[in-house]
């Protein structure tokens, strides 16, 4: 692991970049300084850059939300994200759905119901009826696992599958509040024994998305040119080691508590444990994401 000041000492070692936006773009409820600019940067490079997210909702509705906050689609070459990768590749995906069956049983907000909007999939409000499970995360930011532990054991004791269309656990607000995301509920299935099918990070078929993409814009383009940079070791850097590419940890993200001391120095050694614990290794760190 190198630690590093600015994306501006490696940039030039890459040409694709694949970028987490909660917690690297911002936190949950405006940007953080220096993304947009650092975006800007990377843009006058010619530096093609993918904005990978565990959102569970359309790609379309996080470019949305983007361009509220300032970042034009000018600034990137494309937004994935977990909601649309799980609505192509499995709620699309007919030979799947005619294995199980059609009826679904939802647990989420109402804007993330947008991932199955226009698919011949039927919404079902009571679980027996339903063939799977699709859980986008909480129907309120307020809660937390605990108020959908009935629901959850009752789709075990139904044996239906689950499909989770956001693999992580908890997000982190900028004012301390912690979001209980649809990975949490995943975990909780699989320890009971319940089948579970994640789509999003760190999961292959997201950067395989990525790889898609990028090879659009530069057909000879090879693991050796992309470089992942994210926030959260059990997300964006093991998926990176996994895929086999280049990773950045911006260690002021989701795991600030656990890096930095009391005194808010940068710990490398608390850096280590979290490795040792998620075992997933970054190759560069950096305090925030900047040019």
């Amino acid at each position: 692991m190198k630690i590093i000041s600015n994306i501006n000492e490696i940039e030039n070692n890459f040409s694709a970049f694949i970028i987490d936006i909660w917690g690297v773009i911002w936190d949950g409820l405006e940007l953080y300084n220096n993304a947009k600019s650092t975006l800007e940067k990377l843009k006058e490079n010619n530096k093609n850059v993918i904005l990978l997210s565990n959102a569970p909702r359309r790609s379309k509705t996080v470019k949305d939300r983007l361009y509220r906050l300032g970042i034009s689609d000018k600034l990137y070459s494309d937004v994935i994200s977990s909601g649309e990768v799980c609505r192509e590749l499995f709620l699309k995906n007919t030979r799947e759905i005619d294995k199980l069956g059609k009826n679904y049983y939802f647990i989420g907000q109402s804007g993330d119901r947008n991932i199955l909007e226009r698919l011949p999939l039927k919404e079902q409000i009571n679980i027996k009826n339903a063939n799977f499970l699709i859980v986008c995360g909480t129907r309120d930011f307020d809660h937390n696992l605990n108020y959908y532990i009935e629901e959850l054991n009752e789709g075990l004791a139904l044996n239906l599958p689950l499909i989770c269309a956001n693999p992580d656990k908890i997000v982190v607000r900028k004012n301390g509040d912690l979001l209980t995301c649809a990975g949490a509920f995943a975990d909780y299935y699989l320890s009971k024994g319940g089948k579970v099918k994640y789509f999003g990070k760190p999961y292959k078929e997201v950067y395989l998305e990525c790889i898609k993409n990028f090879k659009k814009l530069n057909p000879d383009l090879n693991k050796k040119q992309i470089l992942v940079i994210g926030d959260s070791f059990e997300t964006d850097i093991l998926g990176a080691n996994e895929f086999k590419v280049k990773s950045v940890l911006i260690a002021e993200g989701i795991h600030k508590r656990d890096i930095f001391t009391k005194s808010n120095e940068f710990s490398l050694q608390n850096v280590s444990k979290l490795s040792k614990k998620y075992k997933a290794t970054p190759d560069y760190l950096i305090n925030k994401f900047i040019f």
